[in-house]
């Protein structure tokens, strides 16, 4: 893994490639709350994400089913200061205020009962992930439980085959030759190479 890799694991929370990330990687853990470096507050069926400096001190707020993650510095103040780049996090009550005033480059991301203009047909329980364009096309394919992530381009010609629990990921070109061999509940990546 090189630095600025994503790191992903979902359902069966195996991550091989979690010991050699670099920081700057992007560490996200779902379903089971398997986490090395957060697994002592995680609760069951929280989404835990941890990038660059890895501390997540808001997860102790967390309550099951809840959407925590953390950038850069590993606080979430989040909505209130959020600035055009910054991340935007929007957790189990839904309240985003500074989504109406995203600009490009900002990631929004609807979780639970979350309300997203942008995802009307997106089904409970389902992660939307927008960014950059802030579009998200494909998610009237989203089956309930399945993680569907946009970015740059926002297309994910991939996720017409996933399995409900799949967690699909589009990103710059959106191919995903690796997707072929994935299986309910796997995580697909696909980063701009394809590869």
């Amino acid at each position: 893994m090189f630095s600025g890799d994503a790191t992903e694991m979902f359902a069966s929370g195996s991550a091989p490639v979690s010991s050699h990330s670099l920081t700057g990687d992007a560490t996200q853990m779902f379903a089971s709350g398997s986490a090395p470096s957060a697994s002592v507050r995680a609760l069951t069926g929280d989404a835990v994400e941890l990038f660059a400096s890895g501390s997540a001190p808001t997860m102790s707020t967390a309550a099951t089913g809840d959407a925590v993650e953390m950038f850069a510095s590993g606080s979430a103040p989040l909505t209130s200061d959020a600035s055009t780049g910054d991340a935007v996090q929007m957790f189990a009550s839904g309240s985003a205020p500074a989504a109406s005033k995203m600009g490009a480059g900002d990631a929004v991301e609807m979780f639970a009962s979350g309300s997203a203009p942008v995802t009307s047909d997106a089904s409970t329980g389902d992660a939307t992930e927008m960014f950059a364009s802030g579009s998200a096309p494909v998610t009237s394919d989203a089956s309930t439980g399945d993680a569907t992530e946009m970015f740059a381009s926002g297309s994910a010609p991939v996720t017409s085959d996933a399995s409900t629990g799949d967690a699909v990921e589009a990103f710059a070109s959106g191919s995903a030759p690796v997707k072929s061999e994935a299986a309910a509940g796997d995580a697909v990546q696909a980063f701009a190479s394809g590869s």
